[in-house]
């Protein structure tokens, strides 16, 4: 009887092994899909990333290149104020001096 009973423990034993091992192999695949799952995510906010960098670095670019343009055109425009100035200043003189001669 006793060699039945231990025979018994025996075979119990080896269904909670092989019940443990089922577990650890379960385990072991969920960590490794939750690890693939990560990566990937990491993969993607890194590609987002790069791209919000790229985005950035465009707007400033534009902000660059308008900024140049507002400049060049009020220096263009204040050169064109001082010209008429100039003009005007000579006209005066020029009538201020045909008027003293008449």
């Amino acid at each position: 009887m006793e060699d039945l009973q231990a025979q018994l423990l025996n075979e119990q034993f080896h269904r909670l092994k092989d019940s443990i091992e089922s577990r650890f192999q379960r385990l072991e695949k969920k960590l490794q899909y939750h690890e693939q799952l990560e990566a990937e995510k990491l993969s993607h906010i890194r590609t987002q990333l790069e791209d919000i960098r790229r985005l950035l670095n465009d707007h400033e670019q534009r902000i660059r290149t308008v900024d140049d343009a507002v400049i060049s055109n009020k220096t263009t425009t204040t050169l064109i104020q001082a010209g008429q100035a100039g003009l005007t200043l000579l006209a005066a003189a020029l009538a201020a001096w045909l008027g003293s001669r008449s």
